[in-house]
């Protein structure tokens, strides 16, 4: 090992002197540069140099796995690697190549301070032994993802401060200390709404974002710590893309357009569409500091440099002037008297959590409610259309370098207890939630199964509270009032118009995998038969926020059809009577007059996208449809008779399998080749053992340990058969092209 890092050592320190002596050499030339700056080759040469090392940052992820696990060697090597290269990179110029340390799954206080503890060995060991000229220090940064952690970061930051307080010099204050180990609170918004669903995940973390900053006005840091949500671009993960439409006019301005202004608006609305435009959406929206994840980075790559300016500015300006609010807000905290605290405390809410309604939290709690239903199962159905998500994910080719499921290794002392936890790592799903991280359970269950996450369960929850809160003849125009302005309405159209397989036929085909009496497809046809109700307030509700008194647009809830061609064709087809239309001449028939060709081609293509994305994903089920629907019923029935087990019979610790018993070769073949931290796995070697423990000294097996230890098989068989590479070429390529019509990764 020590002569490997050597190697590695001189390798770096060779690159990185190379790169100094490239930038030395052109800073001497540039006389000479100059002088000959006609020359067209040398000049493309000269222009196309870029000194990378010195226009990027390296920020590290690991677990907090790592850092708990017994075998210190992983955390260890991690920290030296990291100065190591903040070593020679500063040696040779470059300082600071690796300044944070993100801690992902952060939940234990303890495993930061024990890793500062670490971190800062190791930069002493580095001064000692090598003298380099600068060695910055490494911010730890915690990566909070559930919904227990977001809920109790003020609890983490009081042990951090607690260790600060202990740990500092004699003439340093805490406050010095703890900017030393935390100089950044990540909450990942994306996996968040895996769990509680979009509208909640907002919610949570801007409670989350007042708690952070009113205790870090109370201690006294709260211009030295940033919040930064984590954001992939569908809306389903908080919305991090880039709008074209954002500020754009919502209605034309040629002849024609007003024309059918005068033939159908009052002279005020009229007047209104002038001034309609489209409310900042995505990136645009908001001060906060979030991720740019790898779709929205290319898409910026492409954007017209006038255009690329004005986003960079306006999100610069935007996020610069909302942290100048918090840390004026917050600062009064502390300085202030009872009353005047009171109001700064009141100024922060509205700053991080905005006007705060009870109704509105109550309808969110409903919405959870609804979304796990349908996405997890109650407890007693053991399985919700996640399990069709999952195994989706493991099927599909991998198109990131990250993995598309949770890796994480069972827990327990003894034996009984750790089988039983590689059983319970999965089952039941209500209280498991998500086996697939962000990306991948989006595209699972979005593009390929057809079922919209953004929207699961919202059209059924709006049902059910409203008939539990408000008289029949008002439910309507309180939910429109009260509940619709929180929520993203032009992401849900859009989404259920792209993706939305309204039919249902592809979970029609694969709900015979359930065992009868799954309530989750109850809750998932209730649903969609409460989606025909409230789409049109929807609609009010998009075009409301352009400006505009929705009464004089809409006669009986349907978008007056002869003013469409005069909307943005983006608008035109999400204000259509029916938003699942496709065809033209049906957008067409009750309008009157002549449409532009320009309108039309642009509506035309638009209407042709869920066309084109049914194709692909019907594609995508030909190929792999047959072993998903197997996957599902050996995992949904192997699943529910553990549970039965589990909850009629206590396990005492067994055995284990024992040593001369024979496997399967499909499962002894699984068993070999799947990676250690495999979640399936874990759970079919716990599997065995505990269905092994029911016959043992038994003459006489069940039928129903028969049958479950099948699924088992079953299961291997279908894990060690994968794709060809030809059918995940067809996967991918069908994945790549809806990516490019709907202009996102996942």
């Amino acid at each position: 090992m020590i002569e490997l890092r050597g190697q590695r050592r001189e390798t770096l320190e060779f690159y990185f002197k190379l790169n100094k002596a490239l930038r030395k050499q052109l800073h001497a030339l540039i006389p000479a540069l100059r002088d000959n700056r006609m020359a067209e080759p040398l000049l493309s040469e000269v222009l196309g140099y870029r000194d990378i090392l010195q226009r990027m940052v390296l920020t590290p992820r690991i677990n907090q796995g790592l850092i708990t696990a017994r075998d210190p060697f992983a955390i260890d090597t991690t920290a030296y690697n990291i100065y190591e290269i903040n070593t020679i990179a500063g040696k040779y110029g470059n300082p600071g190549m690796t300044l944070g340390l993100q801690i992902s799954l952060s939940s234990m206080p303890e495993a930061l301070i024990s890793l500062d503890r670490k971190m800062r060995n190791q930069a002493e060991q580095m001064r000692r032994d090598l003298s380099p000229a600068e060695l910055p220090p490494v911010w730890l940064i915690p990566l909070f993802e559930d919904l227990e952690a977001v809920s109790n970061i003020r609890a983490y930051l009081n042990r951090v401060w607690d260790y600060a307080t202990q740990s500092r010099h004699t003439a340093q204050a805490p406050q010095e200390r703890f900017k030393e180990i935390i100089s950044e609170v990540f909450i990942a918004g994306s996996d968040l709404s895996q769990q509680v669903s979009q509208a909640n995940a907002a919610y949570l973390y801007r409670q989350a974002k007042y708690d952070t900053h009113s205790w870090l006005a109370e201690h006294g840091v709260v211009d030295a710590v940033r919040i930064k949500l984590g954001s992939g671009e569908p809306m389903q993960r908080q919305g991090g893309y880039y709008s074209s439409v954002a500020g754009q006019p919502a209605f034309g301005k040629t002849e024609d357009d007003r024309r059918r202004f005068v033939a159908n608006l009052p002279a005020a609305a009229r007047k209104s569409t002038a001034y309609a435009v489209t409310p900042l959406q995505g990136v645009f929206l908001g001060g906060d500091l979030r991720t740019y994840q790898s779709n929205i980075s290319e898409h910026l790559r492409f954007l017209k440099a006038r255009d690329f300016v004005g986003l960079q500015n306006h999100i610069r300006k935007a996020q610069h002037s909302h942290r100048e609010d918090l840390i004026r807000a917050a600062e009064t905290i502390a300085e202030s008297r009872l009353g005047a605290q009171s109001r700064s405390l009141q100024e922060l809410e509205r700053l991080t959590i905005g006007n705060k309604e009870a109704l509105m939290e109550a309808f969110l709690t409903e919405l959870t409610d609804n979304f796990r239903h349908i996405l997890y199962g109650r407890e007693e159905d053991v399985v919700g259309i996640h399990v069709i998500s999952y195994f989706i994910g493991r099927s599909m080719p991998e198109l990131r370098d990250r993995p598309s499921s949770r890796r994480k290794s069972g827990t327990g002392t003894d034996r009984g207890q750790q089988i039983l936890a590689n059983i319970a790592e999965i089952i039941p799903l209500a209280k498991k939630g998500s086996l697939l991280r962000a990306i991948s359970h989006n595209k699972s269950q979005t593009v390929v199964l057809g079922i919209n996450q953004l929207t699961t369960g919202l059209f059924r929850a709006l049902e059910r509270f409203a008939r539990a809160n408000f008289a029949e003849a008002e439910r309507d125009r309180l939910i429109a009032e009260r509940l619709l302005p929180s929520l993203p309405v032009y992401e849900i159209l859009s989404t259920l118009r792209l993706y939305q397989d309204w039919r249902g036929e592809y979970l029609n085909r694969i709900e015979t995998a359930f065992p009868a009496g799954n309530s989750v497809f109850v809750a998932l046809r209730e649903d969609s038969d409460a989606m025909c109700h409230y789409l049109p307030l929807f609609q009010q509700e998009l075009l409301r926020r352009h400006g505009v008194d929705v009464n004089d647009f809409f006669v009986n809830d349907v978008f007056i059809p002869h003013l469409l061609p005069t909307l943005r064709p983006d608008l035109a087809v999400l204000l259509q009577e029916n938003l699942f239309n496709t065809d033209l001449d049906t957008l067409l028939q009750p309008i009157s007059g002549r449409v532009s060709d320009d309108w039309r081609a642009d509506v035309e293509k638009l209407l042709a996208q869920p066309t084109q994305i049914a194709h692909w994903r019907a594609t995508i089920w030909e190929v792999m449809g047959e072993s998903i629907y197997q996957w599902v019923q050996s995992f949904a029935e192997l699943a529910t008779s553990l549970y039965a087990f589990s909850t009629s019979r206590a396990l005492d610790a067994p055995p284990g399998l024992a040593r001369d018993a024979k496997l399967s070769p499909a499962l002894a073949g699984f068993f070999r080749t799947a990676r250690a931290d495999d979640e399936m796995r874990h759970f079919l070697i716990g599997a065995i053992e505990y269905l092994s423990s029911f016959t043992e000294g038994e003459i006489e097996v069940p039928v129903s340990i028969i049958r479950a230890m099948n699924d088992v098989e079953r299961i291997a068989q279908i894990e060690e058969s994968a794709l060809p590479p030809e059918k995940q070429a067809v996967v991918r390529y069908c994945t790549l092209q809806i990516a490019r019509l709907a202009r996102e990764n996942g």
